[in-house]
């Protein structure tokens, strides 16, 4: 029998791949369930936390999505993107029929190791005067950044492609370059895991990577008495150095420091005192009190709020509510009081965790003062923590080229909106975290200037100038729309 009759398409060769990495941003892998808080981490029967194979697949197929510059041919003139070459597509482009490509690479589950802390995040939604919406509150579990990880998955080569390839090596040479790219996602920090991964979450920081060859024709026994988890699994294999490939997202790095005091709240703490705990304290790195963080979240609600403002102060729309809406295009749904929509637009921008350098947490006691009596209203004695001075490096990331509804909204339009924001931010002129009517969390440029950078490099003030003047042409572009379709809903 020949090849067709037979459906013959035997496995050639394996690629079986090792990542050890550490995680640098926190993770949040839900399961779905409520127990402790209002999204648990999923754990296994051990009660560990892990990454499933599933969710990792799909953080990977969808970063591969970005990579279309160098398409594979499939014969008969039709060529197949890298996405759809690794993790399967319908053949013929309808899904369910007898000749759909199964996925070529096995994604395993991601086991997270015993240094592994969960912790419990909390957070409130707030409205235009800062005052927390009813029911707004929520909490979440998370797996604290510095838990180390291992990601493993395996790349599987079947007889049809040597049609294509002419040879093993030659398809091995491709595969490693999938390889690279997916290495350069995560070292990179566009390819994130889990969720909240647009609020910082689900970046990791990979420390080796091997690469363990089997050719079936020669070591299928070898193959099959093989495990993972074999102490010297990997010895002999090939170690793999990260390339840098071309970016597939722009990055904005802005320079800061703290002059004064900050205080993102947590309310779950292990701050520890002689006389108990502080009612609540800054955000700190495991809840130790060691070193301060700025959630991406917070830093989130703080450009939106503010961008609001400025948009308004511009005359582009008197109200709050349709100025929200305005700004979906880059900071996703904007949904009020008990709205819900079914089409939610997810945040184009991807604001990272600052991590605060230097600083200390400082003790407070407050109390609040009747003002008729001029003394302390009784029970409303409470102690803080909030941190004091540091400094800190804030990344605003979004993806290249990605469809827009708005068609004026360029990437140069996307960073100059950025840099208004930005430059009240150094100025001191809007704050981040709580208690911003008492001075709290107010940014500055550093005392030795430090340069804002564009994708790596300094982004020279004639540029910003440009960039925020195509922001300035957008918002006026908006106003005309709205005005336009004002005009039609009267008619």
């Amino acid at each position: 029998m020949n090849k067709t009759e037979t459906q013959s398409n035997k496995i050639c060769e394996r690629l079986c791949v090792k990542i050890t990495a550490s995680l640098d941003a926190p993770l949040l892998i839900g399961s779905g369930e409520e127990e402790h808080t209002d999204a648990d981490v999923v754990v296994n029967e051990q009660g560990q936390p892990y990454i499933p194979g599933s969710a990792l697949a799909g953080a990977m197929r969808r970063y591969m999505c970005g990579i279309d510059d160098d398409e594979i041919p499939v014969g008969m003139g039709k060529k197949m993107t890298p996405a759809d070459w690794l993790f399967g597509a319908p053949k013929n482009g309808e899904a369910g029929e007898v000749d759909d490509r199964q996925s070529r690479i096995f994604v395993y589950d991601a086991q997270l190791l015993d240094d592994a802390k969960i912790q419990i995040r909390d957070g409130v939604k707030l409205d235009e005067n800062k005052t927390a919406v009813a029911m707004g509150k929520y909490e979440m579990e998370i797996v604290e950044r510095g838990a180390s990880l291992v990601l493993r998955f395996e790349i599987i080569e079947r007889e049809e492609w040597l049609e294509i390839f002419e040879s093993k090596e030659k398809i091995q040479e491709k595969n490693m370059a999938w390889i690279q790219w997916l290495l350069h996602g995560f070292d990179s920090g566009e390819l994130r895991l889990g969720g909240r991964n647009n609020r910082g979450f689900g970046k990791i920081a990979i420390k080796d990577v091997y690469v363990k060859v089997f050719d079936m024709s020669k070591a299928y026994q070898t193959w099959l008495n093989w495990d993972w988890n074999q102490p010297h699994a990997f010895q002999g294999a090939q170690r793999i150095e990260i390339v840098n490939k071309n970016q597939l997202e722009h990055c904005l790095e802005i320079p800061l420091s703290i002059p004064g005091t900050l205080l993102v709240r947590s309310y779950k703490t292990s701050f520890s005192r002689e006389n108990g705990q502080a009612d609540y304290v800054q955000l700190t790195v495991g809840g130790e009190g060691k070193q301060a963080v700025i959630p991406g979240s917070s830093w989130a609600g703080a450009f939106r709020s503010h961008l609001v403002k400025i948009i308004r102060e511009m005359g582009a729309d008197s109200g709050f509510e349709k100025t929200q809406k305005m700004l979906e295009p880059l900071f996703g749904s904007w949904i009020s009081g008990e709205e819900k929509e079914q089409d939610l637009k997810p945040s184009r921008l991807v604001f990272e965790e600052t991590l605060v350098e230097g600083g200390h947490g400082l003790p407070t006691a407050r109390n609040a003062i009747d003002r008729f009596t001029g003394g302390t209203v009784q029970g409303a004695l409470y102690e803080e923590i909030p941190w004091v001075q540091g400094s800190g490096l804030l990344r605003i990331r979004w993806r290249k080229d990605r469809i827009s509804d708005e068609k004026d909204l360029t990437e140069a339009a996307i960073c100059g909106v950025l840099l208004w924001a930005i430059k009240d931010l150094q100025a001191g002129f809007f704050a981040v975290g709580g208690e911003t009517a008492v001075g709290r969390g107010i940014c500055m440029e550093p005392k030795r200037p430090l340069s804002i950078k564009y994708d790596g490099q300094e982004l020279k003030e004639k540029r910003q100038e440009e960039y925020m003047q195509e922001a300035a042409q957008w918002v006026q572009g908006s106003k005309k729309q709205n005005a336009r379709r004002n005009a039609n809903g009267r008619m």
